[in-house]
Order: C-alpha cells, then sequence, then structure tokens
C-alpha cells in the first residue's frame, strides 16, 4: 500500500501540506486521505471496477465542477484541485489520478444503520436516503449547461459488462431496453449506497443535512437507477423488513414521482450484473462469482 509520504513527493504540483494524514477511505476505485486542513485527497486507480479509472476521475471532477459545492439541503464538496498522476512517479503507479476537495462532515449510512437496534429508527434512515436522493435531483436537475449534459453511463456499463461477462450480454440488452424506455434525468449522483451517504447529525437522522461523495459515476439517466443500491442498503442484516420500501417513500414523498416498479427492478439488475462483472474481474477480494451469478439471475427472473 502506498505510503503518504510518497504520495506527497509524487504530487509535487498539488501542493498537499506534509503529512502525516489519516487514511478515510479504500474502495474498489481508489485511496481517500485526510489532509488535516479541512480537505480530502482521492487517489482514482487506473483498473477497479467496470469502466476505467481515467473515466472514473473526469466523470467525478466534471460532477463537481457543476455542481459547485451545494450546501442546502444536500451538500456535496468543493473541488479544490485535480491532476493525472505522471509516469515519472513509480510509486505512484497503480493510479490515474487524484482530486482534492473538501472535506464533508458526518457519519455514513452503513455506519449508522449498523449502530442503530430499533426498527423504526433503521426505517426513518432508509427514508431520509430515499429523501436525500429526492432533494439532490431537485437541485441538480437545472445545473447542467443545454448541449453538454453528462453521458449516459447505463448502456455504456451495461455493454462493458457483456464484454466481460459474455453469456450475459442478452440480459444486458433486456436491461437496456426497459432502462432506455422513460424520460432521463439530467444530472444524477448514479452511486447513491450506504458508503456515499453522510448524516451530518446521526443523532437526528429524520432531519439531519445529508452530504453526498464520490461522484464519479455522475450520469444522466432515469431516476429509478439512483435507487438501485436500495436492497443492498436494506439487506446489510436481518433487520431489513420495510427498509426498502421507506427508501421508495422519501424519494416519491420528496419529488412528486412514485418510482416505477418495472424500472426499479431493471435498475436493480443492472446492478446485480455489475456485481458479477467485478467477481469476474477479482478486483475486489471475498467477491465469490457463483454467489454473484446467483443473485444476478434471481434479479433477471423478475424482470419478466
Amino acid at each position: 500500500m502506498v505510503t503518504e509520504t510518497a504520495i506527497h513527493a509524487g504530487l509535487p504540483n498539488a501542493r498537499l501540506p506534509a503529512p502525516p494524514w489519516r487514511r478515510i477511505g479504500h474502495g474498489v476505485w481508489g485511496d481517500v486521505f485526510d489532509l488535516g486542513d479541512g480537505s480530502v485527497l482521492k487517489l482514482v486507480r487506473h483498473h477497479g471496477g467496470i469502466g476505467s479509472g481515467r473515466d472514473i476521475l473526469f466523470g467525478e471532477v466534471r460532477a463537481l465542477d457543476l455542481l459547485r459545492g451545494l450546501t442546502s439541503p444536500v451538500t456535496t464538496a468543493a473541488l479544490h484541485g485535480f491532476g493525472e498522476i505522471d509516469a515519472d512517479a513509480p510509486a505512484l503507479e497503480d493510479f490515474c489520478g487524484w482530486i482534492r476537495m473538501g472535506r464533508l462532515p458526518g457519519v455514513t449510512a452503513s455506519a449508522l444503520l449498523a449502530d442503530t437496534r430499533s426498527r423504526d429508527d433503521r426505517i426513518t434512515i432508509m427514508r431520509r436516503i430515499g429523501e436525500a436522493a429526492g432533494q439532490f435531483h431537485q437541485q441538480s436537475g437545472s445545473l447542467v449547461p443545454e448541449g453538454a449534459g453528462l453521458p449516459d453511463l447505463t448502456a455504456r456499463r451495461l455493454s462493458e459488462i457483456s464484454e466481460i461477462v459474455p453469456d450475459m450480454r442478452v440480459y444486458c440488452e433486456r436491461v437496456d431496453a426497459v432502462l432506455q424506455g422513460a424520460d432521463p434525468h439530467p444530472f444524477l449522483h448514479g452511486d447513491i449506497n450506504g458508503g456515499n451517504v453522510l448524516f451530518a447529525d446521526p443523532a437526528a437522522p429524520a432531519t439531519s443535512a445529508i452530504g453526498l461523495i464520490d461522484l464519479g459515476e455522475a450520469q444522466c439517466g432515469v431516476t429509478e437507477i439512483e435507487l438501485r443500491h436500495l436492497h443492498d442498503i436494506a439487506s446489510s442484516d436481518a433487520r431489513s423488513d420495510g427498509m426498502a420500501d421507506a427508501m421508495i417513500e422519501g424519494y416519491a414523498a420528496t419529488t412528486g414521482h412514485t418510482p416505477r416498479p418495472e424500472l426499479l427492478t431493471a435498475a436493480y439488475c443492472l446492478n446485480t450484473l455489475g456485481t458479477l462483472a467485478i467477481a469476474r474481474l477479482v478486483t475486489v477480494p471475498g467477491l465469490d462469482e457463483s454467489r454473484a451469478r446467483q443473485a444476478a439471475m434471481a434479479a433477471l427472473a423478475k424482470l419478466g
């Protein structure tokens, strides 16, 4: 694992404060460090999940630039700087680029759910996540300049999945056909999951301000794509009855749009097919391809 000293030496143009720093994130696509000055540094890998690290890097940069540090009711980080990593930094050869941005306060939804025993409180947390997704859509909808829209990543990801898992091509085409059959929203976060939602006031989740992080999958698309992780968030343990419904209800109450069941099913299929492709790539330790395939086929069976 790359050291803070090597990062500091390898990124002279980023003008980073001297270590020590605190590593606060380690995911498929990158590592995140709290620099101790109110900002964080994200290093983005060349390879991680589906697609390329460079696309993830510049996708997040563009999203943050358009959002310009939203503050209410949903908060996003302010962009401080970014850059590609030169080939003459051998200690950083696994990474294609870096982003420096403001640090958002809060506890992740996953951590909050794990620490919450009451079913009613867990329902409240899930509903608040749905509300936040809707509030983000209300905030972001007017931020994309005409003629310079965000990419439709759904079709691209399904095509990439079919290249990684060729026997799933016909299923990918079916999912794409369903998701292309509705009007798109111009600006989705694209990856709202339990690790990307921050509760600024975990003691009062129903009214807490929400921060959204990790915008590398920002895209245009049907709004149901934004809820594709709801089953993953809700089923993190056995206490999940009604939790997915609460997230849907929160979204509907905020936006006035009730997500369509067939689009929600297709969006979840997209999610399970992506997990299967990542399992095939063997970039996530412990992710079993056989189980991922079973989950994908079970989801696809509901699509009809």
